[in-house]
C-alpha cells in the first residue's frame, strides 16, 4: 500500500478546519467566522461530493418536491418511467437528404433506435442502437444518448413534448444529419446532469455518469456539511449562516444569479486559463471560471435561444433599475416545479413594485381584469427559440410588446459580447470568436474579428495566445503560417516547452494535432509524426487524434504499428467506422484479404455511405473477379459523389 502524500497546504487546511470547528462549537456568533461569503468551507478543492442520496436523509421533503422539477428530471437512464415519448407505429423519422429512416421502439424496458434504408420495400441497410440515457425533463423535450464502449453520443431522434411529436435533434436537419457521431462532451454533460467522472484525455469518454442534476450543483460539495452534522455540530440557521455548505438564499444577489447562470446562460463558453467545467462552485463568481459570449444584434424582431434566461433578463429595465438586487429566486423556488407554482407568485413580484392601484399599465382596465392581472402574459411573452424547434418558452426579457415599426427594423450584427463579464480581455474575446466560428457560425467575418483582437494581445508568450493563433491559421487553412510560427519557436522547443499540458479541454493536444496536420499537408511526415505522437500523449482517448496518427503511420509504411493503433480505437469504441476502414487497408497491405473484407463490411454496415469503405470493398471484389458486386458498390459511391476519382478508376478497370 502506497503512503499518502500529505502536503503543507493540506495540513494547513485541516488545521484551519479544526480551529473553525472549535470556534463554531464554542461561540453562538457563527457569522464572525468569516465576514465575506467566499468563506464557505465546502469551496475548498479537497472537499468531496457526497450525492443526493445522502442529502435526502435530512431533507426528504425538499428531495421529494425537487425530483418533480425540471432540474430534478433532467437526466436518467432510458426507461419507460423517465421517457415522455409516445411511441406508435407511425413514430418514424425520414431524412430525405440521406435517404434514411429512424424508428424508436421499446423491447420490454429497453429503448432502441433503428436506422434503415429502403428500396422497393426491402431494407438495403439496417443498424440498431440501444439507448442508454434520456436527457431533458420532458417538459419541453426528451433527447437520447447511447454509449459505444464508454463514449457517449447523441442519437438522431428527439421527442418534443409540447407538440407531442418526434423530430430530429437541433442541428440534425436540412442535410446536417450526423447520425450516431455527435459527441456528448463535458460541457454538455456538466449542465444537463450532475458532475460525471470524465476520462482525462478524451472528448466524450466517461467512467461514470450520474442520474440527474443533484443538490450539490446549487449548494456545493457536501462532505464538510455532512461530517459536521454527524459530529453533532449544529448551527441555528434561523439566526446564523452555516458556512459548512452554501445556502444560495444567504448569498448576495450577484452570487445567487451566477449559480443559475452556470447553466441558464448558454452560449460560447470560454474557460479561464487552467479552469475546467468542474471548477465553478456555488458561492463563486462565474467570471472566476468562464466568460460566456453571445452574438449581439440591434433592431428587428428579437429572438433568443432556449437557455438564454440570464442574457434576456439582464436586458430588462426591471433588472437594470434594481441596482443588482434582482435574482432568479425572486420568482423561482428551485425546490418546487414551475408546473406546481401558482402563477400569482410571479405576478405578485411584479406588483410589489408596480402597485396595481396606480396607472402603470397602458392596457385598458377591462382587458387587465379579463387577463386576471397577469403581467407575465404581456411582459414575458411565450414564443419559440431560435436553436430548438417545437418548443415554446417565456422570454425572460421583461419588456413591453414591440411595435410594428420595431419588428420591421433591419437586424444588424454588432459583435460578440460576454454576457457575464463586461471587462473581458482581448485574448478571451478572440477565443470567443474562434469558438463561435467552429461551433455555430462558420462565417469568415468571425475569423477576421478574432485576428483583430489577437493583434491587441500584449502577452504573445502566453500558451493560450499561441494556441489561439494556431487555431486561427488552422481554421483559415493557412498551413504555411502555422509552420512558420512553429519554425520561429523551434520544433523541439514547441514540443517540449509549449505543448505539454494535460487538461479536460485538451487545448495543447488540439494545437499539437493541428500543427501535425499542417506538416502532413506539405508531406513532412516525420515532423507531423512528432506532433501527432504528442497529441495522443496528451489526449490518449481522443480517438480522432489516434485515427489521424494511424493514417500517417500507414503513409509511412509502418503497418504493424498502424494496426495496433486502429485496433486500440476499436477496442475503445466498437462503432468507430473510420478505424475499421483504415484497419482494412492495413490488412490489405499485410496480404490478409479476408481480414480486410471483414473490416470494410463492418464499416459500411455502420455507415452505408462511407465512401472510402465502399471504394476499398469494391476494389477487393474486383480482385476476386466479382464484378457485379464491385459495380453495385461503385454505384452507391457515385450516388453520393458522382466525380469520385478512385471509384472511376476502378470502374474503368472493370470495363
Amino acid at each position: 500500500m502506497k503512503p499518502h502524500n500529505i502536503t503543507y497546504k493540506s495540513v494547513l487546511f485541516l488545521f484551519v478546519i479544526l480551529i473553525l470547528t472549535l470556534f463554531i462549537w464554542k461561540t453562538p456568533d457563527a457569522e464572525l467566522i468569516y465576514s465575506d461569503q467566499k468563506g464557505y468551507l465546502n469551496l475548498h478543492d479537497s472537499v468531496k461530493y457526497v450525492g443526493m442520496h445522502i442529502c435526502k436523509e435530512c431533507h426528504f421533503d425538499i428531495y421529494k418536491t425537487y425530483l418533480r422539477t425540471g432540474m430534478g428530471m433532467s437526466f436518467d437512464t432510458a426507461n419507460k418511467t423517465k421517457s415522455a415519448a409516445v411511441i406508435g407505429t407511425d413514430s418514424v423519422l425520414f431524412d430525405p437528404f440521406r435517404n434514411l429512416h429512424y424508428k424508436p421502439s421499446w423491447n420490454f424496458d429497453t429503448l432502441r433506435i433503428e436506422e434503415y434504408r429502403l428500396s422497393g420495400g426491402d431494407k438495403l441497410h439496417a443498424r440498431e442502437e440501444k439507448v442508454d440515457y434520456i436527457i431533458g425533463s420532458g417538459q419541453h423535450t426528451n433527447s437520447h444518448i447511447f454509449l459505444s464502449g464508454r463514449y457517449a453520443y447523441q442519437t438522431p431522434f428527439t421527442f418534443y413534448t409540447q407538440d407531442s411529436l418526434f423530430d430530429f435533434p437541433p442541428g440534425f436537419k436540412d442535410g446536417h444529419n450526423s447520425r450516431f457521431s455527435r459527441k456528448i462532451g463535458l460541457e454538455c454533460m456538466s449542465c444537463h446532469n450532475g458532475f460525471p467522472d470524465f476520462v482525462l484525455g478524451s472528448e466524450n469518454k466517461y467512467s461514470h455518469i450520474p442520474d440527474g442534476i443533484d443538490c450539490e450543483r446549487c449548494h456545493g460539495p457536501g462532505e464538510v456539511h455532512v461530517n459536521f452534522k454527524k459530529s453533532g455540530f449544529i448551527i441555528d440557521t434561523a439566526i446564523y449562516i452555516d458556512f459548512s455548505i452554501v445556502n444560495p438564499a444567504k448569498l448576495n444577489p450577484k452570487l445567487q444569479i451566477d449559480i443559475c447562470a452556470r447553466c441558464h446562460l448558454q452560449g460560447t463558453m470560454i474557460l479561464k486559463p487552467g479552469k475546467s467545467f468542474y471548477d465553478f462552485k456555488p458561492g463563486m463568481l462565474l467570471t472566476e471560471v468562464m466568460d460566456i459570449f453571445m452574438p449581439l444584434f440591434e433592431g428587428g424582431k428579437e429572438d433568443f435561444i432556449m437557455a438564454s434566461h440570464l442574457e434576456r433578463l439582464v436586458q430588462s429595465t426591471c433588472y437594470i433599475e434594481s441596482g443588482g438586487q434582482f435574482s432568479c429566486s425572486n420568482c423561482h423556488n428551485p425546490h418546487i416545479s414551475r408546473l406546481e407554482t401558482n402563477r400569482e407568485i410571479y405576478n405578485k413580484f411584479c406588483l410589489d413594485c408596480h402597485d396595481a392601484g396606480r396607472d402603470y399599465c397602458s392596457v385598458p382596465k377591462d382587458d387587465i381584469i379579463l387577463n386576471n392581472n397577469d403581467c407575465v402574459l404581456c411582459h414575458m411573452r411565450e414564443s419559440g427559440s431560435r436553436d430548438i424547434p417545437h418548443v415554446k418558452i417565456h422570454d425572460h426579457k421583461i419588456s413591453k410588446p414591440p411595435t410594428e415599426e420595431q419588428l420591421n427594423e433591419d437586424k444588424v450584427f454588432k459583435g460578440m459580447v460576454s454576457i457575464n463579464n463586461p471587462y473581458t480581455d482581448s485574448l478571451t474575446i478572440a477565443r470567443g470568436y474562434l469558438l463561435e466560428y467552429e461551433s455555430y457560425h462558420p462565417d469568415h467575418n468571425y475569423l477576421d474579428s478574432a485576428a483583430s483582437y489577437l493583434n491587441l494581445v500584449n502577452i504573445p508568450d502566453s500558451n493560450y495566445y499561441f494556441n489561439a493563433v494556431i487555431n486561427l491559421y488552422f481554421l483559415k487553412k493557412d498551413h504555411r503560417n502555422i509552420i512558420s510560427l512553429v519554425e520561429q519557436k523551434g520544433v523541439k522547443e514547441t514540443l517540449e516547452s509549449q505543448l505539454t499540458t494535460k487538461d479536460y479541454s485538451n487545448y495543447d493536444a488540439w494545437t499539437s494535432y493541428r500543427i501535425g496536420q499542417a506538416y502532413e499537408s506539405i508531406n513532412n511526415n516525420l515532423i507531423a509524426n512528432y506532433f501527432y505522437e504528442n497529441a495522443i500523449e496528451l489526449a490518449k482517448y481522443n480517438l480522432e487524434f489516434q485515427n489521424k496518427y494511424g493514417s500517417l503511420l500507414v503513409k509511412m509504411g509502418k503497418f504493424n504499428k498502424a494496426k495496433q493503433t486502429f485496433e486500440f480505437i476499436i477496442s475503445e469504441d466498437p462503432d468507430y467506422t473510420s478505424a475499421y476502414v483504415n484497419l482494412g487497408f492495413v490488412w490489405m497491405n499485410l496480404k490478409d484479404i479476408n481480414g480486410a473484407k471483414e473490416c470494410f463490411e463492418t464499416a459500411i454496415n455502420l455507415d452505408p455511405d462511407h465512401i472510402q469503405g465502399l471504394v476499398n470493398l469494391a476494389g477487393l471484389y474486383m480482385l476476386e473477379m466479382n464484378n457485379a458486386k464491385a459495380k453495385e458498390l461503385l454505384d452507391r459511391v457515385f450516388a453520393i459523389d458522382p466525380e469520385n476519382t478512385m471509384a472511376r478508376n476502378i470502374l474503368a478497370q472493370l470495363r
